[in-house]
């Protein structure tokens, strides 16, 4: 029992100083605290866990699953994940160079088991998981700015069941990943600013480290994160060791985990810093319709698109960023100025990218999810600041959370870049299922045409490496036939071998396999433009749905022997021949 020494005339004791974490070194939280509401205890947590888990999987099943609102970078992903698993022989080079490597460590789990991934109910499990994971630590976040559990729950299931986040929460989409990770780096740094322990200093060093390898715009994150934190500490006069060490305890992670990056890119492809110079390129998705997203963007045209997205994605901004500003200008409170800067940061970096790569199509929905993240746990630090004002500040929050769900489930229907939200809304409005229906941002829904195309191999292909095709572009087709042994392409020997062969595969390979829309940039497309018409001699067609073109090729190069008469020559520099007449569109051995 403590007892308080001499305290003012008609005031208020001091704060227990065991509020403020640690009696030494600098306290950053250095305003009066009352009582700190207690943490969430492991089993209530393992509880939320599991309860939010099996809803997210089972909404995931049935839209993803059984009305087939399959967004193909996840399907790209899980197939990356399954030939690490199971190709002939495995490599973990399947996981790829170009594109932030973690998005596909996360699958390796859910790709193990075969029937999982072959039947793509390693999406919605993955991102389920991820999901309710992520709530979790939000819970956790809004217990540490002193929210009780009456009032954390209401907000908490406002977010938790947004439309928005429940899409994503059941596609397989890399975005609840770095959602699970920014939410976990917000959780440690907040609970560094009121404790000063250590421990969640490097805690947050390593849930940024990690947020680079899921998207690596949050390189950008982590330079403000370490300025700010360097910035905060000389400004309530800390020692030069504690701000250099508290900066390097941070960075330290960061820091181990680009260079580490940087060697295996130096070593394996070549190019260390490919991954941050490669551009976007106007090569379109396998299931796109067509749509042209690129073209002059001027300033105004961005802010309205930005602004947009904050109407229908995080509302909660408009109010929560001028709240946190106000917040550090009257209690000179630097985790308000961190949150808000989050926030602002990441709409800058939306709107950069999309200017310098004068695409308008780059400012997508799913974008958003950062600030949807930030936005949440600057409110529950504004409720934290204001004690005298919690009341209405959670009023207040819940109040935008509400008006989120109707933003939110509108925007999904009518902004025009995204990943098949409006699928998603139409099946769960309608109840049909998805396939062939076309959705806004320039995508078609399913996967029959890879299931027919799976299902035609599986029955007429049995040599190992007798198909040639491009992995990036026939990935569906790969994991949904779930013999990847039968495919020859670009992880199983590299690009260098795979070039050759597609230079010459006569003799080497019995078919190709390749997207029939020119603007895919499959390499096998780009190399033989004319089979899809039948123009290409020693390219026979046998098989043919409406995305793949399935060719047998000849024994010997056709360009080598003797013909009766004159023909005019391809630009693949092979001489063409009248089309073969493709078989029937063939029926796949199960639906998808």
């Amino acid at each position: 029992m403590s007892t308080v020494l001499n305290p003012p005339p008609g005031g208020t004791p001091p704060s227990n100083p065991a509020a403020h974490g640690h009696r030494s070194g600098t306290v950053l939280d250095d305003a009066p605290r009352g009582p700190q509401v207690a943490m969430p205890g492991a089993l209530v947590s393992f509880g939320l866990f599991l309860a939010l888990a099996v809803v997210y999987f089972l909404i995931g099943y049935k839209i993803t699953i059984d009305q087939h609102v399959i967004v193909f970078d996840a399907l790209d992903r899980l197939t990356r994940a399954y030939l690490v698993w199971h190709n002939d022989p495995p490599k973990l080079a399947a996981i790829g160079f170009v594109f932030a490597p973690l998005t596909t460590f996360a699958m390796l789990p859910f790709a193990l088991v075969k029937p999982l991934a072959t039947s793509l109910i390693a999406l919605p499990l993955m991102s389920a998981v991820f999901a309710a994971g992520t709530i979790v630590i939000l819970d956790r976040t809004l217990a540490r700015c002193d929210m009780n559990a009456i009032l954390r729950l209401p907000l908490l299931a406002l977010f938790a069941f947004n439309p928005f986040w429940v899409f994503y929460a059941g596609n397989g989409m890399s975005e609840v990943i770095y959602a699970f990770f920014l939410a976990f780096s917000l959780y440690c740094f907040v609970s560094w600013y009121a404790t000063t322990e250590p421990r969640f200093l490097i805690g947050a060093g390593f849930g940024i480290a990690v947020l680079v390898l899921t998207r690596y715009a949050f390189i950008v994150w982590a330079v403000l994160l370490a300025v700010l934190i360097a910035v905060a500490l000389v400004r309530r006069r800390a020692s030069k060791i504690e701000v250099e060490g508290s900066v390097i305890a941070f960075a330290a992670p960061v820091v181990y985990v680009l260079a580490l990056w940087i060697l295996f890119n130096t070593l394996i492809v070549g190019d260390p810093f490919g991954w941050i110079t490669s551009t976007t390129t106007s090569t379109q998705a396998v299931n796109a319709t067509g749509i042209d997203t690129t073209g002059d963007l001027t300033f105004n045209e961005i802010a309205r698109r930005l602004l947009e997205l904050n109407v229908t994605v995080f509302p909660l901004a408009f109010v929560v960023v001028p709240a946190l500003v106000l917040t550090f200008v009257a209690q000179r409170n630097d985790m308000a100025l961190w949150l808000a800067s989050f926030v602002v940061l990441g709409i800058v970096i939306m709107g950069g990218n999309a200017y310098i790569n004068d695409q308008e199509g780059l400012l997508t929905l799913r974008d958003s999810m950062p600030m949807y993240v930030a936005a949440f746990v600057g409110a529950a630090w504004v409720f934290r600041s204001f004690e005298t004002a919690r009341v209405g500040v959670w009023a207040a929050t819940v109040a935008l959370l509400v008006i989120n769900l109707f933003t939110a489930w509108s925007g999904m229907q009518s902004y025009p870049f995204q990943s098949l939200e409006q699928a998603f809304v139409r099946a769960v409005k309608t109840g049909d299922d998805q396939t062939g229906v076309a959705s806004r941002g320039g995508f078609r829904g399913g996967v029959l045409s890879e299931a027919q195309m799976a299902g035609y191999i599986n029955r007429n292909v049995t040599r190992n490496n007798a198909i040639l095709t491009d992995n990036a572009k026939t990935f569906g087709v790969i994991i949904l036939s779930g013999r990847p042994q039968l495919f020859f392409d670009r992880i199983d020997k590299g690009d260098t071998r795979f070039r050759q062969v597609l230079d010459n595969p006569w003799g080497t390979v019995d078919y190709v396999l390749l997207t029939i829309n020119p603007s895919s940039g499959d390499l096998v497309q780009q190399k033989y433009p004319r089979a899809n018409d039948g123009l290409v001699r020693g390219l026979t067609a046998v098989a043919r749905t409406e995305r793949y073109l399935l060719l047998r090729v000849a024994r010997t190069d056709p360009a080598r022997r003797r013909t009766a008469a004159r023909t005019p020559a391809t630009a693949g520099g092979t001489a063409a021949t009248p089309a073969a007449t493709p078989t029937p569109t063939p029926t796949p051995t199960a639906t998808p």
